[in-house]
């Protein structure tokens, strides 16, 4: 089962949401089912605007890869690299930036700041 840890300024302490494994979806999705303020302008990834810091709560938790239009986004917002931008995936270090409209959530428990 996912857990997904929230923290943000616009938010008075953090919020843990748990998501069955068969609700799968989007971070951006996931933070407006729970009324969670994420930055988001046009929710379908192409401003970049929802872009959230990622990290994982436990050792054996897998990231999912970088979509093509994620990758452009983060590296045109600053927050990648350009070898990031260029590498297939990194799955050892992933990013730590992420698009939170793109970010599929899977079985897994991280922690998501904006």
């Amino acid at each position: 089962m996912a857990s997904v840890t929230f923290i943000g300024m616009k938010l008075p302490d953090r919020i843990r949401v748990t998501v069955d494994p068969d609700a799968r979806g989007t971070l951006l999705a996931l933070a407006m089912q729970h009324r969670i303020p994420l930055p988001c302008d046009c929710m379908q990834g192409n401003c970049g605007a929802c872009a959230v810091k990622v990290a994982p709560l436990q050792c054996e938790t897998s990231m999912t890869r970088l979509s093509g239009r994620e990758r452009y986004l983060l590296l045109a917002a600053g927050k990648i690299s350009k070898a990031q931008y260029h590498a297939e995936s990194l799955p050892d270090h992933p990013p730590l930036w992420r698009l939170a409209c793109e970010y599929q959530v899977a079985d897994e428990k991280i922690m998501v700041a904006f």
